[in-house]
């Protein structure tokens, strides 16, 4: 207990010889840990929303104009109403136009009655013998064909057998040749040998006969090739001869064919030319008459041509209904059409299909982008997104809020917006390395209210202090207090020079440790005493500097 009196005595000497070397900074004086908030970046995602002032209007609003003027018979809609595509609008007088077609109809069947009376008998009949020769025609070129089909596969055949000859023509020719080359070597031989009587000689002589056998079968060999082969290539000639004969065959039958042909086309299209021309444009044209008839009476019935609501009916009962004005208004509020008017900038960001978010009244609906303009109208350009199932709440003409995503960064590292200094436009930030801060430089990409992404400088496992202050320094020793908003334990030990048998301090130990601490505390303040006044000077100063830096 003596010792660690002493020890704590000692200890507040250093102290007071610790604050008059170094001026008495803060961090000295107190000789303390500052403490801090840390966290560790996160990886994920981070976007920021531009408001926009939009339009509201029908994604689809269509002007119903009557394609004929007339007479309003009826009308079937009012402003309000819920109508279906195709239902009844309103209706025009067709009295006239029904006239038009039953007068239409008696001219057709005129027509009709004199195209039937131009085509008899005698036609029909002479298209059936036209058409028997033709047949008769088509079969004799098909026996025909059938006929060349032989004549080219025999052809095929005496061409294969002619291969085969001429393979083995060569085959005996290189036998004879090569039986000819070693007689004459065995003539040679024997004809070097002086003694004809030796053994050597007869050997000679017996080898030189049985060669001379041997190619005496084998020119036979090869005379017997060639007279096949010859034989071959004269049926070849035959066939090829048969084959020209059965082409020019086909080719007479053919002409035959289409001269039938042609006669029958003839007959068909330029016997009775006049008279079927004729009739034809007459039934044409009053084929097309009815057809007009027809859809002048039903341009009388002016239909829907969307499912919607009515909002606008110009037209009176017994009134006259003109083509030159719109009649009916109708929109189709299923889905609205919120317009808002973007810089090229944020345009470049844009896409379709993103989601945008539109507030009035408080109350928020989700969009989507449909249309991006191409060209700017005052430097801005318009963009254009569907909002679905709104009912009443957006009523067309209204003026909205639109909140759009032109800023993204995904995958990147993320901290806290406070967590960030700057000095002369660079940013940096304070980690706690080995309980140490650490000033690190970072490049700051994407910011929001709350948080910045870092494109260089952090990863995920650096610890990142999060409170500001403007005692933090490159250097300074600080404890982390709390760690992504988790507290962290920090374990205190005490040191002794004598321990109780279990490790633990004796209650006497304590009381001798309070009172060193005591006496620190008392040596501290007579030596900070003499110099309060220049520590003090000097806190400022540092935490004016801090200040500076941070901002």
């Amino acid at each position: 207990m003596r010792r660690n009196r002493i020890m704590t005595l000692g200890l507040a000497v250093v102290l007071c010889v610790s604050l008059a070397g170094c001026g008495g900074t803060e961090e000295t004086a107190d000789n303390s840990v500052t403490m801090v908030e840390a966290v560790n970046p996160t990886v994920g995602s981070l976007s920021t929303d531009t408001t926009y002032i939009g339009t509201v209007s029908p994604q689809e609003e269509i002007y119903v104009i009557p394609m004929v003027s007339g007479t309003v018979t009826a009308v079937y809609c009012e402003v309000g109403d819920t109508v279906e595509e195709g239902e009844t609008l309103f209706t025009i007088d067709d009295e006239a136009y029904q006239l038009q077609l039953a007068s239409a109809q008696a001219s057709y069947e005129y027509a009709a009655a004199g195209v039937t009376a131009a085509t008899g008998g005698s036609r029909d009949l002479s298209n059936y013998q036209t058409e028997m020769s033709i047949r008769d025609l088509a079969v004799s070129l098909a026996d025909t064909e059938d006929t060349l089909e032989d004549l080219e596969d025999a052809y095929d055949e005496v061409k294969e057998t002619i291969s085969t000859l001429t393979t083995q023509q060569a085959a005996a020719q290189a036998t004879v040749t090569s039986l000819t080359e070693q007689i004459g070597a065995a003539k040679s031989a024997l004809a070097a040998i002086s003694d004809t009587t030796s053994e050597a000689y007869k050997t000679a002589a017996a080898e030189l006969s049985a060669l001379q056998s041997q190619l005496t079968v084998a020119q036979t060999q090869l005379d017997t090739v060639t007279a096949s082969l010859t034989s071959a290539q004269s049926s070849k000639s035959t066939l090829k001869a048969s084959i020209e004969s059965a082409k020019d065959g086909v080719e007479t039958v053919e002409e035959s064919l289409t001269q039938a042909q042609e006669a029958y086309s003839i007959t068909q299209n330029e016997i009775y030319p006049e008279t079927d021309a004729t009739y034809d444009a007459q039934l044409s044209q009053a084929a097309l008459v009815i057809d007009s008839a027809q859809l002048y009476i039903d341009y009388c019935t002016v239909t829907a041509p969307i499912s919607g609501t009515v909002e606008a009916v110009n037209v009176i009962e017994n009134n006259i209904a003109t083509s030159s004005s719109a009649a009916v208004t109708i929109s189709n509020k299923e889905s609205m059409t919120v317009s808002f008017s973007v810089t090229e900038d944020a345009k470049n960001t844009l896409q379709i299909g993103d989601h945008v978010t539109v507030e009035r009244n408080g109350a928020t609906y989700d969009g989507t982008i449909t249309e991006i303009a191409t060209a700017a109208t005052s430097s801005l350009f318009t963009i254009k997104a569907a909002v679905a199932d709104t009912g009443d709440e957006l009523p067309t003409g209204v003026s909205v809020k639109v909140y759009a995503t032109t800023q993204e960064s995904n995958n990147s590292i993320i901290i806290p917006y406070d967590a960030l200094y700057f000095s002369a436009g660079d940013a940096y930030v304070y980690c706690v390395e080995d309980g140490v801060l650490v000033k690190t430089a970072v490049t700051v990409g994407l910011m929001s209210d709350t948080e910045a992404v870092i494109e260089e400088g952090l990863d995920a496992d650096s610890v990142v202090v999060s409170t500001w202050s403007s005692r933090l320094r490159d250097g300074l020793e600080v404890g982390v207090v709390t760690l992504n908003g988790e507290s962290v334990v920090v374990e205190e030990t005490e040191e002794t020079s004598e321990e109780t048998e279990d490790g633990e301090l004796t209650d006497e130990t304590a009381d001798e440790n309070s009172e060193g601490a005591e006496v620190t505390e008392d040596a501290e303040d007579d030596a900070v005493g003499t110099e309060a006044d220049e520590t003090s000077e000097d806190a400022e100063t540092t935490d004016e500097d801090a200040t500076e830096e941070a901002q």
